[in-house]
């Protein structure tokens, strides 16, 4: 079960690879989905659950991870990079387990999360060629980003290919684009959004877009409204009624802020990283963490 970003595509890519299977074995939850939710979709027995983050889970289960943990688990494996330096993103962290896998395939789990950085892994040594690979990365990690975006093509390409360049060629590769150029569209129409200056510390940028262009939105204003905590509304991603939201810039760690502006909300709410996070909430709950900041 592989987050659909493309560092756990590329996690997911080299477990299936190690497990002889190909990309319909894997289970892809749908946007507004976690392992973690009381309602999710799973199949039966032991889970393997790649970049979903480490958080209260009822049943057997492998986590492999690089996000602050925030649970302990009895019934769980955890393999956890977070605290390592340089970061240690999930795609290269399964290679570390399953070392016979392609560097390259390690490659598009950390540029996809790190950039260029993660070049320098040692997992990631050897990876060629560096421009093959920041293109598929940024091919796999755009369906995932609409509503019905081509997620299994994308994992597919990881692991039937043994070259990025090979993975570049498929027919196959035109649907990501396709995806692509949807994504952009929607992201250069939301991206000039003004933003709404709350308090002194809380920059806003409200839109509706069915695509998940909230969190790019969020960083490409952070540099710019420093040093203001940067948010990105989405009213039109998942349902009517419900705002997603992704946090970028100020200083420290945001999901330590939003728990403190927002203390009795649960669900997706201030997980991630401690530097890139955000949430999904009813309005109402929404305006009243607005309400906190002001």
């Amino acid at each position: 079960m592989p987050h659909t970003d493309a560092d756990g595509l590329a996690a997911g890519a080299i477990a299936l690879r190690a497990r002889g299977e190909g990309a319909e074995a894997a289970v892809l939850l749908g946007r507004g989905e976690t392992p973690f939710a009381v309602e999710a979709r799973l199949p039966d027995g032991p889970l393997a659950i790649l970049d979903w983050g480490v958080r209260p889970l009822a049943r057997p289960a492998v986590l492999v991870d690089h996000h602050a943990p925030e649970a302990s688990l009895d019934d769980a494996l955890v393999v956890s990079s977070y605290g390592e330096s340089p970061e240690i993103s999930t795609g290269p962290l399964m290679r570390r387990l399953f070392p016979d896998t392609p560097a390259w395939l390690a490659a598009v789990g950390a540029v996809g999360d790190l950039g260029d950085a993660g070049f320098a892994l040692p997992e990631c040594e050897g990876a060629r060629p560096k421009t093959a690979i920041r293109k598929l990365v940024s091919l796999v990690n755009a369906p995932r980003r609409l509503p019905d975006g081509p997620v299994r093509t994308a994992l597919a390409l990881l692991v039937e290919h043994d070259d990025p360049r090979a993975a570049l060629a498929d027919p196959r590769v035109a649907e990501l684009e396709e995806a692509k150029l949807a994504w952009r569209a929607e992201f250069d129409r939301v991206v000039r959004t003004a933003p709404r200056m709350i308090g002194s510390s809380l920059a806003l940028l409200r839109f509706a877009s069915p695509a998940q262009v909230h969190p790019l939105v969020a960083t490409a204003w952070a540099r710019r409204l420093a040093p203001r905590i940067v948010m990105a509304a989405n009213d039109g991603y998942l349902a009517p009624g419900v705002v997603n939201f992704a946090v970028r810039g100020g200083s420290g760690d945001l999901r330590a802020v939003l728990r403190a502006a927002l203390r009795d909300a649960g669900g997706e709410f201030a997980h991630g990283h401690d530097r890139a996070t955000g949430g999904s909430l009813g309005v109402a709950d929404f305006e009243r963490l607005l309400a906190a900041f002001a």
